[in-house]
């Protein structure tokens, strides 16, 4: 098998004047204080659909059974969270407070 080589790639041709940027999104997701404050913004803004992608993005860079270990919340219910499903105020709310403890330790 050969080795990845960097100069074998082809670069994407894209319409003129347009430009790809890296995506930032899993350095994003793996920082609590960020999630928090992005997560907290959601609550503020009454924004349901903007906190369940949020909260299912993070879940999706976490390791789930350390989550519902420190929330306290069924790791069936953490997976579903992270499909999208729709979830109770106990469970967001220890879920974030969970997050947020991360934050202190």
């Amino acid at each position: 098998m050969a080795k990845f080589n960097i100069d074998s790639l082809t670069p994407i041709k894209m319409k003129k004047g347009k430009t790809l940027f890296k995506n930032h999104s899993i350095e994003f997701f793996k920082d609590s204080k960020l999630v928090s404050e992005a997560l907290s913004q959601t609550i503020l803004e009454g924004d349901k659909e903007a906190f369940h992608a949020i909260i299912s993005a993070y879940l999706s860079v976490i390791n789930k059974e350390e989550l519902a270990r420190k929330s306290k919340v069924p790791i069936a219910t953490i997976r579903r969270m992270a499909a999208g499903a729709n979830f109770n105020i106990d469970n967001m709310l220890k879920v974030t407070s969970a997050i947020s403890k991360e934050l202190a330790a």
